[in-house]
């Protein structure tokens, strides 16, 4: 039996499930009626206050169900868009009835999405356990969130979430359509009349929702900032959107945003406490709003800049001096200072994951005087530690790695790759039949095996949660050469974990000595051409 939480006005009952046993747990509710708000408040602005020095670790909620009418050969995956930090997708056991378990480190509460044949968001807050079914048997979103069902915390909040999604996804609002043919046929001054056509159905949309469910405070307080984010969305969309749909180049200079067009993101802003369980909504304005501090460099761009701004309002700089601009236009240009944390934890975060530490270092006066929010300071730093610690020593934590291989369900796979391989400089490619990222990519593999065919690499496929008819009827198709692993679902589920596998593709580039020298999804082939090429000096 999975989790199942039966809420009343006086108590909340967990029950065992099947994968863990102990006593069933009781815990009353009445005696804290009348101050759990006000504590839960307190307890956030405590933690998350940006002048707050207290450290925070993460804490644990458990989002566990049941998907009716499952299909083994269809993964489950729960990802989670952290603010300040990069985005990260856990795939959790299922077993053969459709019962499934997750453990999810947490600082504050947070949009998690599920996802399976389509996928739809969850709530989840610190400590939470909540238990969520749905229909396997459907892949269009609206209609698999009318067989959504919860129980145990935040139960309520998440009905109430599902109710509003379903009216989002059938709605106007999310008629992709219509808005393609908008983005390639107006201009920018009559998109922006348009977009404010969507603005306007976003309030309605609301009203329909507060008006027809019995909604608390904590859905609302999601749902009005939901209703507003396509209309913030295609601001900062537009340009790039109209000229892939128009097949303008890279190089194109026909195309100019004019001055002003991104300033509406700035009445987006404050960004509240209470904001902030809409990560997904939150990370797309974050990331980018730089297109607003763009528009404020334009002034500072002259002809003899050796760095610039396009028409469209993307900014171009030489990779010495990229850092500072963009870490110091962001003290400078944005105001908020909520966004302006989030915003430069994400930029440190992204050199994370191309193995850089130093910048952390180099820029620690603007780490430390402007990002002091415990939710995004602490793990920023433990992030900086763990990429620091991987670099300056590969061995020990490829040492690390094989140990905690031991008596692991891949452990054969591993010691047959370094085996098989051995003084060569080891690539190994971790993708899926249903990856389309994944499979876009194999035509650059194919390029640097071409490059490095009389070298000594190798490069290594692992097919990891797929159709094995599939597997065989892809790799047949994309004429890859290498050595090539079908992964069982166990196996995949233990590399994944093992080597923290977060989503794909993913890479690992192994030394001559078998040292694990780097990892990550931006080791994509043409990225790591240079990289192997040092390797085998």
């Amino acid at each position: 039996m999975p989790i199942k939480c039966k809420i009343d006005s006086l108590s909340l009952v967990k029950e065992p499930n099947m994968f863990a046993t102990g006593p069933k747990i009781t815990l009353s509710l009445k005696a804290f009626k009348g101050h759990l708000l006000t504590i839960f408040l307190l307890a956030l602005l405590s933690a998350y206050s940006p002048i707050s020095n207290a450290q925070v670790i993460a804490e644990k909620a458990i989002l566990t169900g049941t998907i009716d009418h499952y299909d083994a050969t269809t993964p489950l995956s729960m990802t989670m868009h952290r603010l300040g930090r990069s985005s990260v997708t856990i795939y959790p056991k299922v077993n053969d009835k459709g019962d499934f378990y997750a453990e999810i480190d947490l600082y504050i509460p947070t949009q998690i999405w599920i996802g399976y044949k389509t996928n739809f968001s969850v709530i989840l807050h610190p400590r939470d356990s909540l238990w969520v079914s749905f229909d396997g048997n459907i892949d269009q979103r609206s209609a698999l969130l009318n067989t959504v069902q919860f129980a145990g915390t935040a139960a309520v909040t998440n009905t109430q979430v599902a109710q509003f999604q379903r009216l989002y996804y059938a709605s106007e609002l999310y008629d992709q359509n219509k808005n393609y043919q908008a983005v390639k046929n107006y201009g920018p001054d009559q998109y922006m009349l348009f977009n404010d056509t969507i603005r306007q159905k976003g309030k309605e949309l609301y009203a329909r929702f507060i008006n027809a469910y019995a909604t608390n405070e904590e859905s609302k307080k999601w749902a009005l900032f939901e209703s507003e984010s396509r209309y913030y969305e295609n601001i900062q969309f537009y340009a790039m959107d109209h000229k892939s749909a128009n097949n303008l180049g890279s190089m194109d200079t026909t195309f100019v945003i004019p001055k002003g067009f991104y300033e509406k993101l700035v009445n987006r802003l404050p960004l509240h406490i209470d904001n902030l369980m809409n990560t997904n909504s939150i990370l797309t304005f974050s990331s980018f709003f730089k297109f607003y501090i763009n528009e404020q460099l334009r002034s500072r761009d002259t002809k003899d800049s050796i760095w610039g701004i396009s028409p469209i309002g993307e900014l171009f700089a030489p990779p010495a001096i990229s850092d500072s601009l963009v870490l110091n236009s962001i003290v400078d240009y944005v105001t908020d200072p909520l966004l302006q944390e989030i915003m430069l934890s994400h930029h440190f975060s992204k050199r994370f994951q191309h193995q850089d530490f130093k910048t952390y270092e180099k820029f620690n006066t603007i780490v430390t005087k402007y990002i002091k929010s415990p939710f995004l300071r602490d793990p920023l730093r433990q992030e900086y530690l763990a990429t620091k610690a991987r670099v300056e020593h590969p061995e020990l934590n490829s040492r690390a790695i094989l140990k905690d291989m031991q008596s692991s369900p891949i452990q054969g796979v591993i010691e047959d790759i370094l085996q098989a391989n051995k003084g060569k400089v080891i690539y190994i490619d971790f993708w899926a039949t249903w990856c389309a990222p994944c499979l876009s990519e194999f035509s650059n593999s194919k390029k640097i095996e071409a490059d490095f065919h009389d070298k000594a690499v190798s490069l290594v496929y692992l097919c990891l949660d797929s159709d094995l008819d599939k597997y065989k009827a892809t790799v047949s198709k994309y004429d890859l050469g290498g050595q090539h692993y079908f992964l069982s679902a166990k196996q995949s589920a233990a590399i994944r974990d093992l080597f923290k596998v977060g989503g794909i593709p993913f890479y690992l580039l192994i030394d001559k000595d078998g040292t694990i020298r780097e990892t990550g999804s931006h080791l994509r082939p043409l990225s790591a051409k240079d990289k192997i090429n040092k390797l085998l000096q």
